[in-house]
């Protein structure tokens, strides 16, 4: 899935802050948004967590999923 999200990064580098975590490096992280499955997208707004999605998803509810 990295290849896709890296490429919904890019086209909405304007937009959107993207930051790639591996969560064996940084389990404290992992541990602060409760990852519990992997591949896991956490979307903030203000330092809040406003949704989340768990599992491999398409390109374009990537992009869905970023804009909200």
């Amino acid at each position: 899935m990295a290849p896709v999200v890296q490429a919904v990064s890019e086209e909405l580098s304007s937009q959107v802050d993207f930051y790639n975590v591996d969560v064996k490096i940084q389990e404290e992280m992992a541990q602060k948004f409760e990852v519990q499955g992997l591949p896991t997208l956490v979307l903030l707004k203000n330092g809040k967590e406003i949704d989340r999605l768990v599992g491999l998803a398409k390109e374009e509810e990537i992009k869905i999923f970023a804009n909200q």
